[in-house]
Parts: structure tokens; sequence; C-alpha cells
């Protein structure tokens, strides 16, 4: 495996984006308890919460309906996302003002390479990243935090504790080692509960043990991707800043949820938004599912998954989200106490239908229904046209 050794790599994640894209357009809205929410009925939930309203115990996920009556002085508004899409693309444009190096992972975090860069600005990196933190709130009013490494994997784990650290972090590789030790396995990029479940069959415990293993097992043992993870790990980066966006082999989306619930309307509300952004991005791809997986895990981390492997590839959210709805009634279980749920793409296909001989030709669903509600959603906003099923 060939190694990327010796780069400096910055993840930068904006603060609370949805709040803090409102709060430009509106600079009454700052240091008040703001909620971004899906929609104006009570149906819709939480997606997005300023710190003020961390603070009172708001929850993310949570529909609206359980907080009427309560937290009075809370604003709550409903997304905007052709704004915030359009707010991305100013700090996607001033990151790049630093290096041409930067991967865009959503619409409000990316990676930068800035190898070489401190020589460049006559900076040390530590101050560097304070600048281009400084840069990106002069020019568009959105903080956001700064995690610095050598490895991906490292500077996503600094850019998480950048946000209780004034919004920097900085993992040294000659320091790893000892924040790395009180780290869960969990809570490392990549590493989900199933896989640490499987480390833990192996005497793999912690992150430490995970790093004295013999590098041969690991590749045996866990692949290709267990040994990356190996050396992203150590602060070798073998997994380069790529800017050009590329088609991924699955898409996930999962989240955990706020409070344990065994309420089964809240789950498919939860899993009608993961449905709703996994086949938007298959859909920005030209891309289509043949496979789609639904996700619970328990209060104690058991992790329940159903799969169906559809009659043909799709893109549309409606036929996604009626086999969804169909697979986590199978797996649901009445008062049994659920942490998250989540939903997976699977045996993705790009690109127009194949003509596989002379007289047939592979049948895809391309929904374009789903497709102009995306137009319109870049447009006007998310949710301003809904579907029954």
């Amino acid at each position: 495996m060939p190694l990327i050794k010796e780069h400096v790599i910055a993840l930068v994640d904006c603060d609370c984006f949805f709040v803090s894209c409102e709060r430009v357009d509106n600079p009454q809205l700052n240091n008040k308890p703001v909620c971004v929410t899906t929609g104006a009925t009570s149906k819709d939930i939480i997606v997005s919460r300023s710190n003020e309203a961390k603070e009172l115990g708001i929850k993310m996920g949570t529909p609206l309906f359980q907080l009427s009556g309560k937290f009075n002085n809370v604003h709550y508004i409903p997304a905007r996302h052709n704004r915030y899409a359009e707010i991305s693309k100013q700090v996607m444009t001033v990151l790049k003002l630093f290096t041409p190096d930067v991967e865009e992972v959503s619409i409000d975090e990316a990676y930068l390479d800035l190898t070489g860069m401190s020589k460049l600005y006559n900076l040390t990196y530590e101050n560097l990243i304070k600048k281009i933190r400084q840069t990106v709130l002069e020019k568009t009013q959105i903080p956001v935090s700064i995690g610095l490494s050598t490895s991906k994997t490292l500077a996503k784990l600094a850019s998480d504790k950048a946000k209780k650290n004034k919004g920097i972090f900085i993992i040294h590789p000659q320091k790893a080692k000892e924040i790395l030790k009180n780290i869960e396995l969990e809570e490392i990029c990549g590493i989900n509960h199933k896989t640490a479940v499987n480390f833990a069959t192996k005497g793999i415990f912690t992150i430490d043990d995970f790093l004295q293993y013999d590098p041969h097992r690991i590749r045996q043992l866990f692949g290709i991707h267990g040994e990356k993870l190996r050396y992203e790990l150590a602060g070798i980066s073998v997994s380069p800043v790529n800017p050009v966006e590329e088609a991924p082999q699955s898409i996930q989306d999962t989240k955990a949820l706020e409070d344990f619930t065994d309420n089964l309307n809240i789950l498919e509300n939860a899993l009608s938004y993961h449905i709703h952004k996994a086949s938007q991005k298959l859909r920005k791809q030209n891309g289509y599912c043949n496979t789609l997986s639904v996700m619970l895990r328990t209060k104690d981390f058991k992790v329940i998954e159903a799969t169906v492997k559809l009659e043909k590839p799709t893109n549309s959210e409606q036929t996604l989200l009626k086999h969804a709805q169909e697979l986590i009634k199978k797996i649901y279980q009445s008062k049994t106490l659920y942490r998250s749920v989540g939903i997976t793409l699977k045996n993705l296909v790009y690109g127009k239908p194949v003509q596989q001989s002379l007289f047939e030709q592979e049948e895809r669903e391309d929904d374009k229904i789903s497709r102009l509600i995306d137009e319109l959603e870049q447009k006007y906003g998310k949710q301003v046209v809904k579907l029954g099923i």
C-alpha cells in the first residue's frame, strides 16, 4: 500500500450550520435559542440547534408536537436548504483561497491539505488554522471549528474536540497515542459498533490494542479497510484529500437519536429523513440503487438489520421509502428502546441504462418527480412539496 507521509490535513466543520446561516440573514437571532426544523407542521423534526437551545435540553430529531407549549422563548425556523447551499459555497470559496486541495465532505464539512502551507504563509500551522477560521468568519459570518493532524481520521477526531476548545484542536503525531488511549473505538470515524464487537473477538478493546496489533494479521482479519485505518490512526495518511468528487459505492445515512425511544412514529420520521437525504444524493450522482438495508440499534447497542433486493435499480424516494417502511416494521419490537436508525443504499449503478442485447435494455426507475422536487428544494427550500405514500 502506498503511504503518503508527512501530510498536514485539516477538517473544517461549520458550527450549528443551519442555525448559523439563519443568523447571517437575521442577526437578531444571535445569542438566542434557535432550532431549524424540517418544516412547520407538528410532525416535522429538529435538524439543527443553537448552543442556547442545546442548553435548554432540546434534542436533535425531536418532533415539534413534543415541544408544543414548552420553551416559548425558542425560535423555530423551517429549513431553507437553497440558502444554506449558497452560504456553503461561500465558505468553500474562502477555504480554497488558502489551498486548492479542498475536499467537500458535506454541505458543512471539508478536508484541506495544508502540507507546506506553513512556509508559504510564514505562519505556524496553529496560527494558520486560526487565520483560516477568522477569515471564514469575517467573509461569511459562519463560525467554524478546525481540527488538524497528519491524517484524515485524526483530523476528524481533532475537529470534534475543537468544538470544546475555542474552535481549534491539533493532534500532533507524537501526542496522538496519549490522546487516543482515552478514546473509545466507536468514537473513531470508520469504526461502528459492529466493527468494535468484531475487534473485541480478536482481543482488540482499545485503540492502543489496535495500533499494537500485528499489521499482517489486521490485513488478514479486517481487509484493506482495517489496514488503512491502522495507518491513519498512526498518523500516516493513506487517504489523500481529493478535490474531485467521486461516485460512492454505497450511500449510508444514519444518526443517533437524542433520546432512546420505542415510539415507531419517531423512528419512521427519522427513517423518512434518512431516505430523503440519501436518495437526493443518489440522484445528484445520477445513480440507481439495487439493494436497500434498514438498521435499528437498541439501547444496549444490539444491531438489527433487514435488507431487500429491489425489483429494478431505482433512485425514487417514494419507492425506497415504501420498502424502508416495510423493513422497519419487520425488525421493530415494541417495548424495546432504540438509540439510532439508519439506511444504506447498496449495489449502486451509475449513468444511463445498459443495452443488454439487441432487443433488451436494462430497466431502471428514474424518478422524474423526485428530480423535480430536488430542483424545487434547491430553489425554494426543503419540503416545499410533500408527497404521500
